[in-house]
């Protein structure tokens, strides 16, 4: 009798098995033709990182700065950056980008991480207030910087980087966070018309140990950077140049998380769309910043009373003129996909401007230039985005017009749309002229 149990046991496990081998492939980048079983069995979440303005179908790199693929220059002379030495200065395609990021987290400590993060005072209250999702090390590259191999070849690297600023995005090694419902009061209920409420996140951050741009001289010579433990030759980390704002103190930085450490996205009320829900349909959880559109050349003086010239972030919101510090310009946007339930839409009207872009909000959101989008994709002929979850929607034209640094400062026109509760993976046309 018991070898008759074991025997039925054993089919039954190698059913199951087999059975979630054969998933269905959801357009997530492909999947291994053995998953391991902590793959089957814990992970329902494929977090992907982007290092774009657009969700979808960014600029090429030689599309940059108007078609150009020039590397942005800040504004130089008396009073503003120092003089700057841009000889040699590489298009931004050929710019080589080394990225090392320590891990990703998320939070639904709503309370506690508001003020950026300030209240978190020691390892204590940081182990309470976020969930440890990505712990593990990653390293991208854009190209190698070693003739032996190094972590980042190691690691797949470079077509990690790839990903990272195509659209597509990288994939990065993560654990499933806690997707437990909340269940209401029965005046709750009676209130909002549901008994349960999805787990919902607040705040996401990817933490950079480091992150190197191939262009830096002190007058004129180049900079002998390092990133993995291995010699740049004109290479800087800009981590420490944009941890805070131009013009901080050194006083107010020890009462300021650094910029970069994480970079961090804080939902806001008329933002909704970290929620987890409990189940085991998949999702993916995709947190982006703006890099590829926003490279910028700068400059300060060095103690030696030299001046640096280095390719960091466009001062899109904070000005740069000759501080070491060049923060407070990278912004960060996390939101959560269900692509078995979510839909597309299909836009018309785009004129093919690489000044502009149709950028997808949620209805109640304001401040549409001081934040990335929800998606965004250049306002193209033939635009399309990807893996919008029901809702109703503001679509912006929105250009590039005023500071020209990369970054779309002006609203042209819009519409809205909704995206409905059922059918699902249902394709929209929406008609926006953009420009």
């Amino acid at each position: 009798m018991n070898h008759k149990f074991q025997y039925k046991t054993l089919v039954l496990f190698f059913s199951i098995f087999i059975s979630l081998q054969c998933k269905t492939k959801l357009d997530l980048g492909e999947e291994t033709v053995l998953p391991v079983l902590s793959t089957l069995f814990n992970n329902r979440m494929l977090l992907l990182l982007k290092g774009t303005y657009a969700t979808d179908s960014p600029l090429d790199w030689s599309e940059l700065n108007n078609g150009t693929g020039d590397i942005y220059v800040d504004n130089q002379g008396e009073g503003l950056d120092p003089v700057m030495n841009l000889a040699g200065i590489p298009k931004a395609g050929n710019l080589p980008i080394f990225l090392d990021i320590g891990e990703v987290r998320i939070s639904s400590k709503y309370l506690k991480g508001l003020n950026d993060l300030t209240q978190i005072r020691d390892t204590v209250d940081s182990n309470k207030f976020w969930d440890y999702i990505a712990p593990n090390r990653q390293v991208f590259c854009t190209v190698t910087y070693s003739f032996d191999t190094n972590t980042c070849t190691e690691s797949n690297g470079i077509m990690k980087a790839y990903d990272f600023f195509n659209g597509i995005g990288a994939q990065f090694p993560s654990n499933d966070p806690s997707a437990e419902t909340e269940y209401l009061t029965l005046e709750e209920a009676l209130y909002t018309g549901k008994y349960a409420l999805p787990r919902q996140y607040y705040f996401a951050g990817i933490y950079f140990r480091s992150l190197v741009t191939g262009f830096a001289v002190n007058n004129g010579v180049p900079v002998s950077g390092r990133f993995d433990n291995r010699p740049i030759l004109g290479g800087l980390n800009i981590v420490p140049r944009n941890n805070y704002i131009p013009g901080t103190t050194t006083a107010a930085k020890s009462e300021i998380v650094p910029k970069m450490f994480p970079t961090l996205y804080t939902q806001k009320p008329t933002q909704a769309d970290m929620e987890i829900r409990d189940g085991f349909d998949p999702y993916i959880l995709e947190v982006r910043i703006n890099l590829k559109e926003n490279l910028m050349a700068h400059s300060y003086i060095a103690s030696s009373n030299t001046t640096v010239t280095y390719v960091g972030v466009s001062d899109i919101f904070f000005d740069h003129k000759g501080e070491g510090d060049a923060g407070g310009n990278i912004q960060t946007r996390a939101r959560v996909i269900y692509p078995e339930t979510a839909s597309n839409i299909t836009i018309t009207g785009g004129r093919n401007s690489l000044l502009h872009y149709y950028a997808v909000f949620r209805e109640t959101e304001g401040e549409l230039t001081q934040t990335l989008p929800l998606a965004a994709t250049p306002a193209k002929e033939g635009a399309r985005i990807k893996y919008l979850n029901p809702g109703i929607y503001r679509l912006v034209c929105i250009g590039d017009l005023e500071k020209r640094d990369g970054w779309p400062d002006t609203v042209v026109r819009e519409t809205t749309f909704g995206i409905p509760d059922y059918p699902f993976r249902e394709t929209y046309n929406i008609d926006l002229a953009c420009p």
